[in-house]
């Protein structure tokens, strides 16, 4: 158990000499009675002994000159004595003597030579003893001024205070033995809490966050502790206007503690065998890449999110939807897909480069692409493919397997570009002859195998009497009728 002294924070020097801007000498009070009491209003007043003890924290010494107690004095509930008559004052220091002035309502202690020196981790001790205590419950500052300065140096004095706050409590009141029944416990079990009050307006047990209000209690059992905990109860009494507060403190310690930390820098491993780690913010050391070396699974309803790039040797999921925004392979190197890839219906595939296909390539839906397309093995579609501004090169142009390709367009052959057909052209039921062709014209005319243009060919005249080797005849007459055969 701790009683909490009620500090002011001690003032920095103004000079700014480095390590010297801490205070030169931590105080901490000790009284007897703990606490103070007031005294009655008639009879025999109340006293008590202070013992202020000064610490020096520090690698270096320091000179000092002088040291002041300003002690208020007076009858109301700031003050802590009548008057400064009766108190014997002693310091631990050799050759050092106090000197009381009851108008400043201080008492000085001062050496006989210039000063004292007070070496590292050294310190002092000063004594206030039979101090009268006046009869208003409040708490009394009682201050403290060193005056000092940097050892084997001739920097100017400065002179530092330290404030602490002195309770005055009502003769009833009372708060001790403030203890906890274990003092190691196991993470998560729980621990019970003893202590001796009465007198008090208010008591609070307080830790982490929680405020428990445990007036007219003696015991208090906290579950599920899972750190090391400092407990504070708080004792307050007010009488008429004027309050007065006193802070015990207790601590328990936990075997292997859950962890609450701001910064953690760890130089080894870090390993969680059992229950959950969460983190907010997981990044590797400064100016390098975090490293996770091993498989990692996140379970369903949780999503991952990548804000930047996304650098993997090999990404799996095996379900849920992934969304990326700019899919591409490392740098300078091109995006490889080694599986079958599946476009559903309704989402469209833009492509505003080239394409290459070194295998078969299906369409079932619509495809269109802005770029080029080259596709070295099949293409199979069952839906449209649109090539709106692109050159489309094909080497073997065919329908599907037994079934003719159709053309359902106007198809234009700009000049220059020979068009080369190695079978028969049908076109809309007829043949068509091509220019350079032979022919063989036959009609049922004549008798025999017997040929307009051929050797043998009979000889008519017209009505000029000129000879022509093809002779035309009228509408309707059977001869008309002129068969025209591939020679």
């Amino acid at each position: 158990m701790a009683t909490i002294a009620q500090y002011t924070a001690t003032e920095a020097p103004t000079d700014g000499n480095g390590p010297f801007n801490a205070p030169p000498l931590y105080f901490e009070l000790d009284t007897n009675p703990d606490p103070v009491r007031v005294s009655p209003t008639t009879g025999d007043p109340e006293r008590a002994d202070f013992v202020l003890v000064g610490s020096r924290r520090s690698s270096t010494a320091i000179d000092c000159r002088k040291i002041t107690i300003t002690i208020p004095t007076g009858t109301n509930s700031p003050d802590l004595t009548p008057d400064l008559n009766g108190i014997a004052a002693d310091i631990s220091i050799k050759d050092w003597t106090p000197t009381t002035n009851p108008q400043a309502k201080t008492i000085t202690f001062t050496p006989t030579a210039d000063h004292a020196v007070i070496g590292r981790d050294e310190g002092i001790t000063v004594q206030l003893m039979g101090i009268r205590i006046n009869t208003q419950v409040g708490s009394a500052p009682l201050r403290i001024d060193v005056e000092w300065r940097a050892s084997d140096t001739d920097d100017p004095w400065n002179s530092d205070p330290t404030v602490i706050d002195v309770g005055k409590f009502p003769p009833d009141f009372y708060l001790r033995n403030f203890i906890t029944e274990e003092l190691i416990i196991d993470n998560g079990d729980s621990v019970k809490l003893n202590w001796e009050a009465g007198g008090a307006s208010s008591l609070k047990l307080l830790y982490d966050v929680a405020e428990i209000n445990v007036l007219g209690k003696q015991t208090y059992t906290v579950h599920n502790v899972r750190n090391s905990t400092v407990f504070y109860l708080r004792a307050t009494v007010q009488v008429g206007n004027n309050t007065v507060e006193r802070i015990l403190s207790t601590t328990v310690t936990v075997r292997r503690p859950d962890l609450e930390v701001r910064n953690l820098v760890v130089t080894g491993d870090v390993t969680a065998t059992s229950g959950t780690v969460r983190i907010k913010d997981l990044r590797g050391p400064y100016g390098v890449s975090l490293k996770i070396n091993s498989n990692t699974v996140f379970p369903t309803g949780n999503n991952v999110t990548v804000t930047d790039n996304l650098t993997t040797g090999s990404l799996t999921a095996t379900s849920g939807i992934v969304r990326i925004k700019d899919l591409r392979g490392p740098l300078q190197q091109p995006l490889k897909i080694n599986s079958h890839t599946q476009f559903l219906t309704g989402n469209n595939v833009t492509i505003t480069n080239a394409l290459t296909v070194g295998g078969n390539t299906a369409v079932t839906g619509n495809l269109t692409t802005g770029g080029n397309a080259t596709i070295t093995g099949k293409l199979t579609g069952s839906g449209d493919v649109s090539f709106e501004k692109q050159t489309v090169r094909i080497k073997d142009l065919r329908g599907p397997y037994n079934v003719p390709l159709q053309i359902n367009s106007h198809t234009q052959f700009l000049a220059g570009n020979n068009v080369t057909i190695t079978d028969n052209l049908t076109v809309g039921g007829k043949a068509v002859i091509c220019a350079g062709e032979t022919v063989q014209i036959t009609t049922s005319y004549f008798s025999g195998t017997r040929y307009l243009n051929g050797t043998g060919r009979e000889t008519h005249k017209d009505h000029n009497g000129t000879s022509w080797p093809v002779t035309m005849w009228a509408d309707g007459d059977s001869a008309s009728k002129l068969q025209i055969k591939k020679a």
